[in-house]
């Protein structure tokens, strides 16, 4: 069965699911988005005008994540994504990671440089003038004025800049670091949803220019090498190997960096969706010290609820989170837990999550 992907090249989630496809080996043809397809075939299947959407025939799909577990129970793929016990709990809870945080901060680069401004402007405009003279500037002016009043409400401004970049630099550090022994893909030399999650929006970072400029240091070859794996998926090359023994304590950076931004920015929110009136903003204060100021909302509640299910649903199928090699990072992720345990807004939250233990 082929399928239809609808996506733009200006989007980590259309890239991420590009590039998982290819891997995978799922028969589909790639439509890039105008402004008639849009309407004419997006709107009209899935309700949104956003993409990534998979469609075949008169059925569609869309989100990212949605799409992704949908290829994941596929049966007859031609290389499954690599997520066996263990480290499909972490590369759940890192896809996240990379949809939710980081791709902030790509966004704050994106927008907030002119120079990568005129970039996406040049390559939305194109896709949605489908290349007609004079027209692709006007669209992607319009698009970017958009695009930059959505990403306030989710603290991708100017005041938060310093937190952001500060954060996109300690994970580009621990993303190398997690390669250094030569592993493929983070768990090994097989992809996991994670390198997935991942790759969206580090390579749209990577893509703009100063973002390339940032990883054309030196400090990061095997950061560049891993992208081009990628890159070499979008033209039909896929490079992967047997290897799925690497050690998971390559991962603790990382893990540490979603645990010291992201879920205090959940913890956060959680906070202020519990006070009488809901306050417009709220602020985060991250475990470097940095503040993040952000709009609350049901939906960051719900990215919260979806950490303590995937956490549950591996107790309830194990004794453990990810084996023996993860217990640090186990540790780690179930000392934020009992500390939200502390506080009186997650009693509700918490209790409908016994299989975390925390009664």
């Amino acid at each position: 069965m082929s399928y239809e992907l609808f996506i733009s090249r200006a989007s980590p989630y259309s890239m991420k699911i590009a590039a998982m496809m290819a891997y995978m080996g799922v028969e589909h043809r790639l439509t890039i988005q105008n402004a008639l397809n849009r309407y004419a075939v997006i709107r009209r299947l899935s309700g949104r005008t956003m993409v990534p959407m998979l469609r075949r025939d008169d059925w569609a799909l869309s989100d990212s994540t949605a799409i992704a577990r949908h290829l994941m129970r596929r049966a007859d793929v031609r290389r499954p994504l690599w997520m066996p016990e263990g480290i499909d709990t972490l590369s759940l809870l890192l896809e996240d990671f990379a949809d939710e945080w980081m791709v902030r901060w790509m966004a704050l680069s994106r927008w907030m440089h002119s120079e990568d401004c005129r970039h996406v402007e040049r390559i939305i405009g194109g896709e949605l003038s489908a290349g007609l003279p004079g027209v692709g500037g006007l669209v992607g002016s319009a698009a970017r004025a958009a695009v930059v009043a959505r990403l306030e409400g989710v603290g991708v401004s100017e005041a938060n800049r310093p937190t952001l970049m500060a954060s996109a630099h300690r994970t580009l550090e621990a993303l190398e670091l997690a390669l250094e022994d030569g592993r493929l893909y983070l768990f090994g030399d097989r992809a996991s949803l994670a390198d997935f999650g991942i790759f969206g929006p580090l390579g749209q970072y990577g893509n703009d220019p100063t973002g390339a400029r940032m990883l054309a240091s030196s400090n990061y070859t095997r950061l560049r090498a891993y992208l081009g794996r990628f890159d070499a998926m979008l033209d039909g090359r896929v490079v992967e190997g047997q290897a799925t023994d690497a050690p998971l304590d390559a991962l603790e950076a990382l893990m540490a960096e979603a645990l010291g931004t992201y879920w205090e920015v959940m913890v956060a929110n959680l906070e202020a969706l519990h006070r009488k009136k809901r306050p417009a903003t709220s602020e985060a204060r991250l475990l470097d010290g940095a503040s993040f100021v952000f709009a609350p909302s049901r939906y960051l509640n719900g990215r919260l609820q979806a950490w303590l299910e995937v956490m549950e649903d591996a107790y309830n199928a194990r004794q453990e989170l990810f084996g023996n090699e993860g217990s640090v990072l186990e540790r780690a992720i179930i000392g934020r837990v009992e500390t939200l345990a502390e506080r009186p807004e997650a009693a509700d939250l918490l209790a409908a999550y016994p299989g975390l233990g925390l009664r």
